[in-house]
This record gives C-alpha cells, structure tokens and sequence, in this order.
C-alpha cells in the first residue's frame, strides 16, 4: 500500500509540473478544439464522415473522456455541423451510427503452433433516442466464432445525462479500471499484443454489468478531472483473475470501484483507480485491486504507462493471493505513415489459493515488445512485431519468444 501511495504522489506531481512544460491554453475555436480533444487519444476523422446529427451521437458518447463542458461541445458541434457531410436521416435523433473493427493475426513461438487467428470482428451501434439519452451497443465475434466461441455482447448500455458534468450508464460496460481497456482496439493498441499485465489483473476486455456514474470536472481552461464511480456485479471464483469474469453475480456481494483522472493541456493525463469486491460463492474473500496510469502526448510521440495490483484473500489455511506488474511504452509516428514502438512490461503473479476454484498460479516474467505500424490510411493498419520474454527466478527458462503479424480496419 505503501508503494501505491509514492505512486499516486509520483503521477499526480507530473500533472502538476507539467504545466512548465507546455503552458498552451485551451482554444475556443472549434476546429482546434476537435483535434485537440479528440486527437488526444486516436487519428483525427474527418468531419464529413458524418452527418451533423451522428456527429451529435458520437459527441456525446465520448463528450466526458474528452472533458468537454458545454462552451467546448458547442464549438465543436459547430465546426462539425458546418464541414460534415449532408444529413442522410429525418428521423433523428434516434438514427444509429453503425461501427466497428476487424483484425487477423499470425503468431510464431518454438513452444506453440504458427497459426493464422481472425482475432476479432466487433460492431457497434450508438445513437441517441432523446437529448439526455444516448445508447451503445457492442457485439463481438472473436477466434472466427463456432460453438465455442459465439457471438457475444461486448457492451450494451444507456448512458443519461442528469446534467453537465454528471452522466450514469446502466447496463453491460467496460470496468473503468486504468485505461487500457479503452484502447485495446487495433486502431488504439499501438502492438499486436496487449500488455500481460493488463490481460491478468486489469482482465481486459473486462466487461461487467452494474451502473457507472461518469462525467468530468473543467477546473481550469487547461486542466480538467475526469471520473468514474460505478456499482457492478464484479469478478467472481475463476482459476486466475482472468478467467474470474463471468458477467452475472456468484454472489449477493456487489463490487465498488472508481477512476479518477486529471488531464493538462489535453496532453498530458494522469490516474488512479481502485476495486474491492468479494470473488468467492459465499461472498465473505475479499478482492482488492489498486492502479495507477499515464499519458502523454508531446508531438508525434506518445508515452502510455500503467501500473496494477491485486490483493486475493483465500481461505485462511493459505496465503494471500498477489499479482503486481506494469508496462511503459513508447512510440513515434513518422511521416504520419509509420509507427515504431517499444514496450517494457512485467507481471509478477503467485496465489496458491487451490481451494474454492482456485489453481495455484505462478508467473514471474518480463516481456519487452518492439513494434512497427504501417498506416494505409487512419482506418488501415498493418503491424509487426517481436517479443522477448523473460521468465523470473521462479520460472523455468525456455525460448518462447514471439513473432505477431496483424491486419486491421475500423469502419
């Protein structure tokens, strides 16, 4: 815990001595609002992608990532509504806007078999049946489907707004713990892989059903607080943490969590995150969970980093469960085609807790990734990449690094 607490003082000094390095104040104007905000987290889209009223939509599904107050929405639907393309629908404003990705992969190690693998084909729905009331939903087809791997619902909810600053979403979500989950898809991951750390304790993509309270706090023209209080039905009894998510209860114990981020000069943005939840049948184990994330962007280089814990009561004849890792990573675009990137990233994992659908769990490894994008256009991308994998003192050294090609869409 201790650690923890130097990590939250450490990320939230950054914020505050970040404004010595770029003091460039929020813009009023439309265009540049839009391509700051949004261009933050992914390429910018061209407004006639959309008409006026998807535009609306897609606004406000994202308008509290963004950290828009409504000054800064209106200058941006204003931009929009002048460049997007002509209105394709009367029966706004419940018309949907259609998306979604697709992305196949290839993998080579010595200790598994070269496959070809259609990771995923996602679709999404989004739309809005009244000013206050917009809607996501998210179906996802993963390994190519078949009977064991059916289609299934990534996320589904309704997302109210009771008033500038506070909007609740009811339904299936993704958990606001760290950020990742908000960037694993291929156009946002910036490799093939997604980091070990946030596979086995942050369990992307870790989909929950429950409420979430969400909005963001502009204390400043260059600095606003974006955050996440939710109520979910949370991991439940699983051979690891990952395999815990099971989307309905196994208990009456709910499970509680926040994020809460500061953003400066949409550029640089720091968190903290935190759950605690009951994983066992009788809802009497607790399960902790403690994170810590940041980005930046300077220019075309961007920086991502996270941190994660996890704390497992079992029964009281065996240990507590740990699992601890982070990654940092880098990457540069050039020429606006090309993307090379490095990520350094550890997971150290023991729980011995065999019992109540445990199995013990061992990993102590390090892997660091290098990679290369090759943008076709901001909707296209082909990647190649290569990691070595360390294995700890607690592991037995074998040669499994990786190879991982991938070709990806967004539509």
């Amino acid at each position: 815990m201790k650690r923890f607490t130097y990590l939250i003082f450490f990320v939230m000094t950054l914020i505050i001595t970040s404004t010595a390095a770029d003091g460039r104040p929020l813009q009023a104007d439309g265009k540049q609002l839009y391509e700051n905000k949004c261009g933050r987290c992914h390429f910018i889209h061209s407004p006639a992608e959309h008409d006026i009223e998807e535009w609306k939509t897609i606004v406000a599904d994202w308008r509290t990532a963004a950290g828009l107050d409504m000054e800064a929405e209106k200058a941006i639907l204003a931009y929009l509504e002048k460049e997007s393309a002509a209105v394709s629908s009367k029966s706004m404003p419940s018309h949907p806007v259609l998306s979604g990705y697709l992305y196949t992969e290839f993998f080579s190690a010595k200790n598994i078999t070269d496959t070809f693998d259609i990771h995923y084909l996602s679709i999404s729905l989004s739309g809005r049946l009244h000013d206050r009331v917009s809607y996501r939903a998210e179906f996802e087809l993963e390994h190519g489907g078949g009977s064991e791997e059916p289609p299934f619902v990534e996320q589904a909810y309704l997302d109210v707004r009771l008033f500038d600053g506070l909007q609740v979403k009811i339904g299936a979500i993704l958990t606001p713990f760290n950020r990742f989950d908000q960037f694993h898809g291929p156009l946002e991951n910036m490799l093939v892989t997604r980091p070990q750390m946030s596979r086995e304790i942050g369990v992307s993509a870790w989909k929950e059903v429950g409420v979430n309270a969400h909005g963001s706090l502009v204390l400043a023209k260059s600095f606003f607080l974006s955050y996440d209080a939710y109520i979910i039905n949370g991991l439940g009894a699983g051979s690891r943490l990952r395999n815990s998510r099971h989307y309905t209860d196994n208990n009456d114990a709910k499970s509680l969590g926040f994020r809460l981020s500061g953003v400066m000069n949409d550029r640089i943005e720091a968190g903290v995150s935190f759950y605690h939840g009951a994983w066992d049948n009788d809802g009497t184990l607790a399960l902790d969970m403690y994170g810590a994330h940041f980005l930046g962007n300077f220019g075309e280089l961007d920086i991502f980093a996270e941190y994660s814990r996890a704390d497992s009561e079992n029964p009281a004849a065996l240990p507590k469960g740990k699992a601890e890792g982070y990654f940092l990573q880098a990457s540069y675009l050039l020429s606006g085609k090309w993307r090379p990137t490095v990520r350094y990233g550890t997971l150290d994992y023991l729980d011995m807790g065999n019992l109540l659908g445990r199995r013990p769990t061992n990993t102590d490894r390090k892997i660091i990734a290098f990679g290369l994008n090759y943008y076709l256009t901001n909707m296209i991308v082909f990647k190649a990449e290569y990691d070595f994998i360390l294995e700890g003192e607690r592991n037995t050294t074998v040669d499994n690094n990786l190879l991982a090609l991938q070709a990806a869409i967004k539509f």
